[in-house]
């Protein structure tokens, strides 16, 4: 046994290479800055039946999508996947996510015999729709935010599929960032196959199976022993989402109820409003994956990421809600605004199920400004998609940090540089806004503002939530300032609503605020 967890943790190891070597093979050859240089992709490593095995430090919320999705592909194609092919996807029923996050998977075998796969999951810039950016409000069903492709072939015998490169292109507004992108995707899969396939070889492939066997039942048994720590306690927590209909506010409601049992973690979500006619509903894939991001960053942030990790946890969710979203309902805020909404929910829960080390909440959304149009200076379309950080809540201990991405994003910023020599855009202002965290013994970080300077007439998206609702303290710390967006132009300077896709002509100034992070607790304690 013990040579077994030896080796598994040798394997671990490798495995947890190979992705991290898929991500950097992604980056390189990316074409656009989304991807290259605010790196919103994830990479993951699976055995021959689909179960994830190692997934890369890449994005959060990608977590619960990448792990299942090798299988429900091939259930949904009735057949597995052929040697030399790769697939690709961006069913949000399959993928979990949003039109935009295209998943890439690849068999890898030798020898005639399966070995496992390598997928990856990356945020397109474009995939058409109502607006540039694939991301926009006022969409009631997901017919309208875009392209939505079932489980085709990308790669066949080794060769691109060029009807299916073809389709992604006349589909977009950037086709040639959209192919330059897929491409390297496929690109990314041909590194992990390949590694994957010398990893297993210097192993064999008695050993590997085992040691992958040992690997998801140690994850498995070490989440049992940290729940049966807290066995017989709940919590329950209520966040607010806002949302607007026919022109009101309104707010809609995530519940969840927590129960730690029999060393497994029941999560409850009954009690949550259902979905509605806008593209704030998640499919249930985004909500387990905030479950299992959650149970990670408050109980063992070090433990492996793997199919072990979803064998201690059940999750119930009602149907037809906007955690558990049915098709055709539109889905594409469900990362940046719903799974951040869902996390709070689940911090608050757990919370009160380790009432010795709570945590403020974070600044709440992704923040996420999408700018489209034309060009003049080429005359060609662009697609400036980006999520901006904002301040992370209080910590035991520890002050929040400022300006930085939180929960389930972890993206770089784009350059300043980048965007002024890629769009017609010019950055008049970035900073953190002082005072925009909330105050206690630890404060919460600040939010950050940028101004950017439109330079063509373009069509605006905007992403935002605790515009009305402050991000929480703990412990008596005081709640954090909330976002807001202003439009400045001919006609003056303007509020402009949360969640919105507006056009606006070229010399409009628009400024995103971000909220702060919560403080924790009493400010009198602090020394």
């Amino acid at each position: 046994m013990k040579n077994d967890t030896i080796l598994a943790e040798v394997v671990r190891h490798g495995l947890q290479a190979v992705a991290e070597e898929m991500g950097a093979a992604l980056i390189r050859t990316a074409h656009s800055i989304n991807i290259r240089d605010r790196r919103d992709f994830s990479c993951g490593v699976f055995d021959a039946t689909g179960q994830l095995i190692a997934q890369a430090e890449h994005i959060p919320v990608h977590l619960g999508l990448i792990a299942g999705v090798v299988s429900r592909t091939i259930e949904n194609l009735g057949e597995e996947i052929a040697p030399g092919t790769m697939v690709v996807t961006n069913d949000p029923w399959l993928t979990g996510s949003h039109l935009p996050d295209v998943v890439v998977i690849a068999p890898v075998d030798a020898d005639g015999r399966r070995l496992g796969y390598v997928a990856n999951m990356a945020h397109q810039v474009d995939l058409g729709g109502f607006a540039p950016g694939s991301l926009a409000l006022g969409t009631v069903d997901i017919t309208q935010e875009g392209l939505r492709v079932p489980p085709m072939i990308l790669v066949r015998d080794g060769d691109v599929e060029r009807s299916t490169l073809a389709l992604f292109k006349l589909a977009s507004r950037t086709p040639d960032m959209v192919a330059g992108d897929l491409l390297a995707q496929a690109a990314a899969n041909t590194t992990g196959a390949r590694r994957l396939a010398a990893l297993v070889e210097r192993t064999g492939v008695e050993r590997f199976d085992m040691a992958v066997t040992t690997l998801l039942t140690t994850t498995e048994k070490r989440l049992e022993n940290a729940f049966r720590a807290l066995e017989g306690r709940t919590g329950c927590f209520s966040d607010t989402l806002e949302w607007h209909d026919a022109g009101n506010d309104m707010d809609l409601t995530v519940t969840v109820s927590l129960t730690i049992a029999d060393g497994t973690l029941h999560a409850d979500f009954t009690g949550t409003s259902g979905q509605v006619a806008g593209p704030v509903n998640a499919p249930i894939f985004l909500t387990a994956s905030c479950v299992l991001y959650v149970v990670k960053a408050m109980l063992d942030p070090d433990i492996p990421s793997n199919a072990g990790l979803f064998r201690r946890i059940l999750l119930k969710t009602p149907e037809r809600s906007i955690v558990s979203a049915a098709a055709p309902s539109p889905v594409a805020l469900c990362t940046s605004i719903t799974s951040q909404r869902i996390t709070d929910a689940l911090i608050g829960a757990f919370n009160q199920i380790r009432p010795d080390r709570p945590i403020a909440a974070s600044t709440g959304s992704m923040n996420a400004l999408i700018l489209g149009g034309t060009d003049p200076a080429s005359g060609r379309s662009y697609s400036y998609v980006e999520t901006y950080a904002g301040g992370q809540g209080g910590l035991p201990g520890k002050a929040g940090a400022s300006g930085v991405h939180c929960h389930m994003t972890n993206t770089a910023n784009s350059p300043v540089e980048l965007i002024e020599r890629e769009y017609p855009l010019t950055v008049i202002d970035y900073g953190l806004i002082d005072g925009s965290g909330g105050t206690g013994e630890f404060d919460g970080g600040h939010g950050l503002r940028r101004t950017i300077l439109v330079n063509a007439d373009s069509v605006l998206t905007v992403h935002l939530d605790r515009t009305r609702h402050q991000p929480w303290g703990v412990m008596g710390g005081s709640p954090a300032c909330g976002s807001r967006i202003r439009i400045s132009d001919v006609d003056g300077e303007r509020s402009a609503p949360g969640k919105s896709t507006t056009r606006v002509r070229a010399g409009t100034t628009i400024t995103m605020e971000t909220a702060g992070g919560g403080g924790w607790g009493n400010g009198i304690k602090r020394v």
